[in-house]
């Protein structure tokens, strides 16, 4: 499948996600059930020169911080709020970091921080004070980081049956007074909170790609870059997951977008910190899974379950390049299961459904014998740093 974005470039970064075994024998007489969603991450990279393409590949791999930052950042729960993660802090020259040049283990909270903690909301996963943006940082053959790339805070979303198609996108025409190349493209993001003006405490080194052959790049050439996310799944996959997904990957200010919460409402997530010791805006302080009842038919713009039987926090584990959201719902008495979501609630108290599944054919859940759900999201990962 080939998708273009302003007539200029295509990725696709595609998410599989097997659908969920129908209901077996062994639902009707009492076993445990598991219904599984399961979504894969691949994707694209391009890179144009003066607008025309000089490279198309996969992105190979999101580095050691972006599971945990993924979880942290979208699904706390009163059980899950902080993560001690590695990662290598770049010190990026288009805007300032307190800390970089190595390799740091620092332990990240949820939005609003450690009760009586008062600086741990500085070091949250989510806040930014400033209106700095996650950069692409592009290096030669040689090593050698030879300019930074601004991604823009306009996000492109669209949607079909297939699927949700998320791009990003940055352009730098470079000083450049002899000839160099792009062999190299790391994505890093702006985390933890600082009271200097345009500035985070760090850059976090998020994904690595190696362009192979090398991109020439002359004086005088723009240069433009492209990821974009298409998450691909007939089911799972809501707009309000594509929207939360960008805001989290961008941690900035200009990443505000609304989303709609299940009363019908639009609400915002917002990054945005009023100052470098408060909580952001609005973002998740806590998820759950959700099951449902009702009569119901997926839909990309689906903001909640038809009709809820049941909720619960789940319980969150990063494995690897992935994230599990997993609960045993136990019923005392015989329940008709029809739909699974799982709901986010943000600062403002509002809730937002970002994963969504209707069966294709109901589930019974016997009194008193566990019926789980589990929700996986896998990224392309490389255990490194």
């Amino acid at each position: 499948m080939a998708l273009a974005t302003a007539g200029l470039l295509l990725v696709i970064l595609a998410l599989v996600a097997p659908q969920p075994r129908a209901p077996s024998a062994a639902a009707e007489t009492g076993a445990t059930v598991e219904r599984r969603a399961q979504p894969e991450v691949e994707g694209l990279l391009l890179v144009y020169v003066n607008g025309e393409l000089r490279y198309s590949g996969k992105v190979h791999s999101f580095l050691k911080p972006a599971p945990s930052l993924l979880a942290l950042g979208l699904f706390p729960t009163s059980g899950f709020q902080s993560a001690t993660v590695s990662f290598y802090a770049e010190r990026p020259s288009t805007w300032t970091t307190e800390l970089g040049g190595d390799t740091l283990t620092e332990t990240f909270f949820y939005t609003m921080g450690a009760p009586g903690c008062s600086g741990c909301v500085r070091y949250s996963v989510w806040g930014s004070l400033w209106d700095i943006g996650p950069l692409l940082l592009i290096y030669d053959t040689k090593g050698s980081k030879w300019t930074e790339v601004s991604l823009s805070t306009t996000p492109s979303i669209t949607s079909n049956a297939t699927g949700i198609l998320l791009s990003i996108s940055g352009s730098v025409t470079p000083s450049l007074t002899a000839a160099t190349n792009v062999s190299m493209i790391r994505l890093v993001r702006p985390t933890v909170l600082s009271p200097i003006a345009n500035a985070a405490t760090c850059a976090v080194r998020m994904a690595e790609d190696t362009i192979s052959p090398a991109i020439a790049v002359n004086p005088g050439d723009s240069l433009t870059v492209v990821y974009q996310f298409y998450f691909k799944a007939d089911q799972i996959f809501t707009e309000n997951w594509a929207k939360v997904f960008f805001a989290w990957l961008y941690n900035v200010p200009g990443a505000k977008v609304g989303v709609t919460a299940t009363d019908g409402t639009t609400d915002y997530i917002n990054p945005r910190s009023p100052y470098f010791i408060s909580p952001a805006n609005n973002t998740p302080v806590n998820s759950y899974i959700v099951v449902g009842n009702g009569q119901a038919t997926f839909s990309r713009t689906a903001y909640k379950v038809v009709s809820e039987v049941a909720r619960a926090e789940p319980s969150v584990q990063v494995y690897g390049g992935g994230v599990s959201l997993s609960y045993a719902f136990t019923f005392s008495q015989d329940t008709t299961i029809t739909e699974l979501a799982v709901y986010v609630k943000l600062l403002s108290g509002k809730e937002v459904m970002l994963l969504y599944y209707v069966l294709p054919q109901p589930a019974v859940a016997k009194a008193g014998v566990p019926f789980t759900v589990t929700f996986r999201i896998n990224l392309p990962y490389q255990d490194r740093v």
